[in-house]
Order: C-alpha cells, then structure tokens, then sequence
C-alpha cells in the first residue's frame, strides 16, 4: 500500500497543533513573553530590546489585543509554526521526495527550539523564524539557477521576507550573508543580474526604521547589545561557552544534535550521494550563525535559542540522510511520543506541584527564589487576590511602581489591566526596558502616594530602591501563592508616600 507522506505530514502538523494548543491553554505567560506582550499594547517603530514584528503578530493573531488572554497571544507563535512545518515539508520534497518532506516534518517537532520556544511560546523567534524559512524556500529556488525572469519575482519575494525576518530579530541579517556568501562561492552569474542588488532594497527599509527609531533614541538598541555580543573581549567565560554548546544541544534535541554532526561526517567522506552544492547551500545559511554564537559564548553570556534558528535549516538535509534508516519513522514517532507526554506532564506539573520539591526558605521575602517555575506560575492567583484587596482599600486610582521589566509586564497583565491600573518603571533604563518609553504614554502620576509591588522570587526592599523619594513604607499585604497547597511564593503589596 502507497503512503501519502504529504498527508501523513498534514494529519502530524493537525495533531502538533492541537497538542501546542493545549499547552499553551496551561501555562501562564513566563517573563520574556509578557514583556512581548506589551511590544503589541505600545507598538512603534521599533523597541529597546528588539524589532516590532513580534508585537504585530501578536495584534494581528489578536484583533489588536480585542482577545487578550495567552492562548489567544500565543497563536502568533502557534499558527506560523504549522505554517513553518510545512515550509520544511516543501523544501524537504524539493531536495529528494515527499518521504523526506515528511521526515522534516518529525524533526521540526522533535526540536524543544521548533516545537516549545519558537512555535508555542510568543517570543520573536516566532515571526522571526516564519519568515527565515519563507526566505530560505524561495532563495532554494533561485540562488542555485540561472537568473531569469521567473527567478527574479522569487527572489524579490525572498527577499522580501528576509526585510520581515530582520524586523522580528536582529540576527535574521545573517540571511543577507548567506547570499552573498553562497552567490560569491556557487553561482557569480547573479553578480552579473542587476535585479539581485536591487533586492537588497528590501531588506534595508527594514534597517532603516530600526536604524531610524534609534538614531531618535540616542542608539539606545546598539549600546545595549553592544553590551551583550561584543565580538571582542580577552576575558574567557567558560561557563558561558559550556550552557551554550549544552544548550544548543538540548533545545535542539540531543538525538538532532548528534545525527547533524554524524551526517556532516558521512558528507565531508563521500558518504552521503547528495548534490555537493545543495548541501553547501544549507550550510551557508546555517553555519555562520552557530559559529558566531559559540563564539561570542567565549566572552559574554549568550542564549542556546539564537542560533535554533539555523538547525532548522539543516532539518531536511539531515532528513535526507535519515530517509533510509531503516523504521526511521518509526523510531522518531515514538521519539516524538515520548517527548509530547513528558512536555505535557511537564506543563501539568507546574501547574500541580505533584513532585516539585517545595523548599521554606528562611524567610518570606525568599521563598521560592530559586524555583524558575514561578517565572510561569502563581501569576493569575496573585491578580485574583489583589483584585479583592484593590477594591476593598479602594486602591484602584494609585500609580503601581516596579523597578524592573521583570516582574513588572506580569503586574501589568495580571494584576494592573484587570483593575484599570497603570504600571511604571522607576529605574535605570537597563532595568526597566521598555517602561521608559511606557511612562511617557501614560499621564504623569501623583508621586506622594503609590503601590510598590513584588514577589518573593525578584524581591528588592522598597526602601533600598526609594529611599531618597518615599518617606513611608507601608507593607499592606502579604498574599501566599500556593500549589498543591504548599506555599510557593509570596506576592508583597507596600503603599509608599512622600509624607
């Protein structure tokens, strides 16, 4: 009996989509995704942190926020990543047959980087990596070829999708490498094709408004990565490079990982009968940005997540090489089996507290810190019991203070827009991000009396942090956040005044 590998690849990314759906029901949002939330509650042109495109998404996928909830947010993260898996299916088909397509397809969701944090949680790598795949399919088409008429409509159209992948991440300009790279390398005819540099104009408009929200915000972006991924620096961090060769192997899988570094083994000794160049083509777009990552990890702390984007790239070629493994599908089914019930009980977990340890830390001002977990939970609890509080004290008109980005997008989403209450960032711009820009949108609050709020897990003492404003320091409530009845965290609610 024939296996439709196209619909066997429809039917999984059906199924991936209802299971990320599920998960994303769950959970609540963690640090990083409601501070993304805000990017679409104060759009512009650009941001401190990052390029808009994550906040457009999320108003589009939103109705501008008209569904404001996490599922209804994170379907910008849940539908391009269905899209994505049939991009690879595409791309997968391209290079051999519909088998490969769907052996593409396996791996995407056995990826925690394509599965969880790109393609269930809203972070830029969303529309980031959407469009980097977008691009990729159609350069496949062109770059390879001869230029002609035909192929010049692709390329602008990659290109074109390039600009978009720019504006969700910085490091998506490593798109514009990889053609020049590959056209310098492989095929200088499209040197001689006026239409290729005209393209590049596509790109640069992106560049421009995000070099344009800078140059009217004093280059706030380039100092603050300058800060991050200085290509320089003589001070060795070993701890940085091991969490992110690590880490790249974990959020990758440890099964891709490996099988990536066995095939480029098998290629570079004549083992894999596949176009060299072909392969050539997807390293280019994927090495350099890996390499550049384990670099920079040298000097200063980076993220294993930078460079997921590259690995999926490569997923079809590593598919290729796997199509003729024997019950290749098979085993990945049941790979992909397991990996979905452990990220599932995982999320029912931490929301349960059925094994999680529980530690009493020696005071309450400490309780729970080291728990990563409470970055996703205890949240909506807190907003619950606050809500009561705010009403019962009729503090619904007091300015929320914080004096950092993080807890202070949770407050906001969980705690100040239930009540109709606004949220600052007083603090250094390093700490408080995006809330720089926010204080400016919301009319100038009465500063002789205010709600300090904060959690055990990111407590700072009001009276450290205000002391030169606030004369008083009332600690109004102390709220317990439990799960599985046991006191996780405390949530601390002080009123500050002048007088």
């Amino acid at each position: 009996m024939n296996i439709s590998f196209r619909k066997s690849a429809i039917l999984l990314i059906l199924i991936s989509t209802l299971v990320r759906l599920f998960w994303a029901n769950q959970l609540e949002f963690g640090n990083d995704e409601v501070y993304y939330w805000l990017y679409a509650k104060y759009p512009d042109l650009s941001h401190f942190d990052h390029p808009p495109f994550v906040g457009f998404f999320i108003q589009f996928f939103t109705f501008d926020l008209f569904f404001d909830s996490e599922l209804a947010i994170r379907l910008a993260a849940i539908v391009p990543a269905s899209i994505n898996m049939y991009v690879l299916f595409l791309i997968g088909k391209r290079i051999k047959n519909e088998k490969t397509g769907f052996i593409s397809v396996l791996l995407y969701n056995l990826s925690i980087y394509g599965l969880v944090i790109s393609g269930t949680f809203i972070l830029p790598d969303a529309p980031m990596l959407f469009f980097w795949l977008l691009s990729f399919y159609f350069l496949l088409q062109v770059l390879p070829y001869q230029p002609s008429k035909e192929n010049r409509l692709k390329l602008w159209v990659a290109f074109f999708f390039i600009a978009c992948a720019i504006y969700s991440k910085y490091q998506a300009v490593f798109l514009l490498f990889g053609v020049v790279i590959y056209v310098l390398l492989f095929n200088k005819k499209w040197l001689k094709e006026w239409g290729f540099y005209l393209s590049f104009l596509l790109p640069l408009i992106a560049v421009f408004l995000i070099f344009y929200w800078n140059y009217k915000n004093d280059f706030i972006s380039y100092k603050f990565h300058n800060n991050r991924v200085s290509l320089f620096s003589l001070s060795f961090n070993k701890d940085s490079f091991l969490r992110e060769v690590l880490g790249q192997m974990l959020y990758n899988n440890p099964y891709i990982f490996i099988s990536l570094i066995v095939m480029l083994i098998a290629f570079f000794k004549k083992r894999l009968i596949i176009d060299v160049r072909l392969v050539y083509f997807f390293l280019t777009f994927s090495v350099p940005l890996i390499f550049t990552t384990v670099y920079l990890s040298l000097f200063k702390d980076t993220l294993p997540h930078w460079s997921g984007v590259s690995y999926m790239i490569l997923l079809p070629v590593l598919a290729f090489y796997l199509s003729n493994k024997i019950n290749i599908i098979k085993k990945l089914t049941i790979g992909l089996l397991s990996l979905v019930l452990f990220i599932s009980f995982f999320s029912f977990e931490i929301n349960k507290g059925w094994i999680l340890p529980v530690k009493n830390a020696s005071n309450k001002e400490k309780q729970g810190r080291k728990d990563v977990f409470n970055d996703m939970y205890g949240w909506k609890q807190a907003g619950d019991k606050i809500k009561e509080i705010v009403k019962t004290n009729n503090l619904n008109k007091l300015p929320i203070i914080s004096n950092k980005w993080y807890p202070a997008a949770h407050i906001d989403y969980y705690i100040a827009k239930p009540n109709k209450m606004n949220v600052y960032g007083v603090g250094e711009l390093s700490k408080i991000h995006k809330y720089y820009w926010i204080n400016k949108k919301h009319p100038i609050f009465k500063r002789n009396k205010v709600l300090y709020i904060t959690d055990s897990r990111n407590f700072k003492d009001p009276k450290l942090l205000y002391m030169k404003d606030y004369a008083t320091f009332k600690l109004l409530e102390t709220i317990p956040i439990k799960r599985n009845h046991k006191i996780v965290k405390y949530v601390f609610l002080y009123i500050l005044t002048m007088d």
